[in-house]
């Protein structure tokens, strides 16, 4: 039988190595950019996980958003990132895993134009932002919902 070190460990293991397989799948495309359509990246910390969910109300085949049509666009994207537990969501002090939908509005994507979607925790929410190549925020993001099971 497994004592509790051993399965904490073991499932501590498990977390890094899909960690480290979904930076590798949510790389930046290294494909240049055609000047008709606009690119966004999405960036978080290392140890989080950001993955593009809706386009427009569509939902998205993939983990990061294909390049768009200038113009307005709607961004949806799931923000996952590890909490300390509570005593309503699991032993005190074990870390938990919360996902937050975010959403962010901006009617000027630009062909030619690479922009980053950021995100970051703060507490148990996401906040998230829009910036320009230059760096410029260009909008906030909204939260939809947060939650484990989001």
């Amino acid at each position: 039988m497994m004592r509790s070190n051993q399965r904490r460990c073991a499932v501590t293991g498990v977390l890094a190595a899909a960690l480290l397989l979904g930076a590798c799948v949510t790389a930046p495309p290294t494909a240049s950019l055609s000047p008709e359509l606009a690119r966004v990246t999405l960036e978080t910390r290392p140890q989080d996980r950001v993955e593009a969910y809706r386009l427009d109300g569509d939902l998205v085949d993939g983990l990061r958003f294909d390049d768009l049509t200038p113009g307005a666009h709607e961004l949806r994207i799931r923000h996952h990132f590890e909490t300390m537990g509570s005593a309503s969501g699991g032993l005190l002090g074990e870390p938990q895993w919360e996902r937050c939908i975010l959403a962010v509005r901006y009617g000027g994507f630009r062909g030619g134009e690479h922009y980053t979607l950021e995100t970051e925790r703060r507490g148990f929410r996401s906040v998230g932002w829009l910036n320009s190549s230059q760096g410029e925020k260009l909008a906030d993001a909204r939260v939809i919902r947060c939650g484990p099971g989001v």
